[in-house]
């Protein structure tokens, strides 16, 4: 009788101790965010680009450049014609001439813009820009034309 009840007091304590830990246990995230992201910035940290990708976690570039481009959809510049309206995340691995670190990004080309977002040098990347907006209200996603370095930054994304 002695031996039974010792046997159902440990299966009691043991059914209760894995009842516990497994309340408490919590899934893995999908994915790391900003893990492609983070790689491309330690590849690059300093080069004095800025860098626009097709897709989300900094994945199929569309251009690099160091100076300012004012109009993504000509024929002209680091970014051209179809990179217009493209990018899904922005990388900042650079510095402009005379310490100007940050990176405007504006919807709408040369001559009209519906809104601007900032990626500081401090930010380093934006890896789903569907989490971010322009000044205007628009979601930032597929919607930059143009970009220019500035000292200042107005409506920085993260």
């Amino acid at each position: 009788m002695r031996t039974i009840r010792a046997v159902l007091m440990t299966a009691a304590v043991t059914l209760a101790a894995s009842t516990f830990f497994a309340g408490t246990a919590q899934a893995a995230p999908e994915r790391v965010t900003g893990a492609n992201c983070d790689s491309q910035y330690r590849a690059h940290k300093d080069d004095g680009y800025f860098r626009a990708y097709d897709a989300v976690d900094c994945r199929e570039e569309l251009g690099a450049a160091q100076g300012d481009d004012p109009n993504w959809a000509d024929g002209s510049g680091a970014f051209r014609g179809s990179d217009n309206d493209k990018a899904t995340s922005v990388l900042n691995t650079g510095t402009y001439s005379g310490g100007i670190n940050n990176v405007l990004l504006y919807q709408g080309a040369q001559g009209g813009s519906n809104g601007v977002g900032c990626l500081s040098h401090g930010e380093l990347y934006v890896d789903d820009l569907r989490d971010n907006t322009f000044t205007g209200g628009a979601n930032a996603n597929n919607k930059i034309s143009r970009h220019s370095w500035s000292s200042s930054c107005t409506n920085p994304w993260t």
